[in-house]
């Protein structure tokens, strides 16, 4: 009698499989996670809807948690829509705390707040990322309106930035109006800098003794960058380093909203995955130009990240930053 046959070995061809297997874990386990706790809008680009793709394509899986959910962005003058109960931003956290993954996640993002009392919910969430990841940071970029353009905030949220988010947070990304009202200046802008170096100066003032920041982003120095009118500037100021950076400014007849969104969550991705501040400036602006030069090609109002999604991940044209 012939002996029995034994069924052919399968490790040979499970070779690939368990070799992709292992790879995709080992990208898994170093991708860097964030909490994302900013605004929504369902047609167009503002707060998450403006800033999650972008990260994405930068290799950072994001968890949004919208702290308001409106139809579109307050600059359009009329918006449906509501803020997201204050509790439900803790309910939703504790929901994600269940699953057992805080502690996988590497920071907390914040931006618009749809109410006041949101922002000491979105302090709790950080808190309780912290405890179960005590590396993670908690990125503000702190939105107090601008009445001017449009972009209309609840009564309270710039005190609550000011008082408490300002003090907590690991890295800051304000514009230059919101620099100034956080280093001691007024909501009317009278405090506001007006060059270059009172920038630097403003931004140090906010790394003193009790407070946690050691970055700030300046995501648009406006009237105090080196050319005004000219160039898209911005600073990125830590106790030892600052850097300027500008990118042209396009002609647009109507500027598109939720490009500083955009910014704060690139420059925190890029910080994430290990970049150099210099560095993390540069992708930052390169890739803010080229979602700029994709919308303003497509004669659109709102951002165009999806037509500009490759050139997000890898700019073909880059900025250089240079010191201040």
């Amino acid at each position: 009698r012939s002996p029995p046959t034994r069924p052919p070995r399968r490790t040979a061809a499970l070779q690939p499989r368990m070799q992709h297997t292992a790879r995709v874990s080992a990208l898994r386990s170093a991708l860097p996670r964030v909490l994302s706790i900013q605004s929504h809008v369902v047609y167009g680009a503002a707060g998450n809807s403006a800033a999650v793709f972008p990260m994405r394509r930068l290799g950072v899986e994001v968890w949004p948690l919208h702290t308001c959910q409106f139809s579109n962005h307050t600059q359009y003058g009329a918006w449906e829509g509501y803020a997201t109960p204050s509790d439900q931003i803790s309910a939703l956290v504790a929901g994600i705390e269940s699953r057992g993954v805080l502690g996988r996640c590497d920071a907390v993002l914040s931006g618009y707040l749809g109410s006041a009392e949101q922002g000491s919910h979105v302090l709790e969430a950080y808190r309780k990322v912290k405890s179960a990841n005590p590396e993670a940071l908690f990125a503000c970029d702190p939105v107090m309106g601008h009445p001017e353009k449009g972009c209309i905030v609840p009564a309270g949220v710039s005190q609550f930035f000011v008082r408490e988010a300002a003090l907590a947070a690991d890295v800051l990304s304000p514009n230059v109006l919101e620099l100034g009202i956080l280093a001691g200046g007024s909501d009317d802008g009278s405090g506001t800098p007006t060059t270059p170096a009172q920038v630097v100066e403003a931004c140090r003032s906010l790394m003193g003794a009790n407070r946690r920041t050691h970055l700030v982003l300046v995501k648009h120095l406006a009237a105090a960058g080196r050319n005004p009118g000219v160039a898209f500037e911005m600073a990125c100021v830590t106790k030892n380093e600052a850097w300027h950076i500008a990118t042209p400014l396009l002609p647009f007849d109507r500027a598109p909203v939720g490009t500083g969104d955009v910014t704060s969550g690139l420059f925190l991705c890029c910080i994430l995955k290990g970049a150099p501040v210099k560095q993390a400036l540069e992708h930052t602006a390169s890739a803010y130009h080229a979602i700029m030069q994709a919308t303003h090609y497509a004669g659109e109002y709102e951002l165009q990240t999806v037509i500009a999604q490759n050139e997000i991940a890898s700019p073909s044209r880059w900025f250089e930053a240079s010191q201040l």
